[in-house]
């Protein structure tokens, strides 16, 4: 047992996710061209930005996955919940990860040679909102696998006193991952 739950995409989920990716790239990456404006608080390079962006968005949607799929046992609210933002892709989601539920993922790619226990989980000063729920999930890309290590969660309020000024996460709460909560033991028979 490595402490924190594992959720296994297989291809038809991996597709999903990468679909729901490729139509935020296309309402995006015109405008962040056209505006030269990354739109990210952590790119401030447009250049740098537009390489990343699939990698980004693909990293977020199969994080969000993932999380969905771990917390409902099935992809239907993650569905639900994508068609549902990208009505109006441009005021995003709200951090609504799931339908209702004031919770909002935040997915880092797992990187070669470490370990998903020594991510941290970062939260923007834009995207806090007081009273709601941080869970973070590092994705593992395998051959024809995606491995989401849903590591846990933290509140709002225990956000504070974690502001970066500098470096990699300036301007963001930072928690490590020995600070997160874990997530309930959750087994579905569906």
């Amino acid at each position: 047992m490595n402490g924190y739950p594992t959720v296994i995409l297989g291809e038809p989920e991996i597709q999903l996710a990468k679909k729901k990716a490729d139509e935020l790239v296309a309402h995006f990456k015109p405008k962040i061209i056209s505006r030269q404006k990354s739109g990210s608080a952590t790119f401030k390079d447009v250049d740098e930005r537009l390489k990343r962006l699939e990698q980004d968005q693909l990293t977020g949607q199969l994080a969000q996955l993932g999380g969905t799929l771990y917390l409902t046992g099935s992809d239907q609210m993650y569905r639900i919940q994508r068609w549902n933002c990208m009505r109006t892709p441009d005021r995003g989601d709200g951090g609504y990860d799931i339908l209702g539920l004031t919770l909002d993922f935040k997915g880092s790619m797992l990187r070669p040679h470490r370990r998903p226990t020594s991510y941290l989980l970062p939260v923007r000063e834009s995207e806090r909102k007081k009273g709601w729920t941080y869970g973070l999930v590092v994705v593992d890309k395998a051959k024809d696998k995606v491995f989401c290590h849903v590591m846990g969660w933290v509140s709002d309020s225990e956000l504070e006193g974690r502001y970066n000024k500098e470096g990699q996460f300036s301007g963001a709460y930072t928690i490590d991952n020995e600070d997160l909560h874990p997530f309930p033991n959750m087994r579905w028979e569906l």
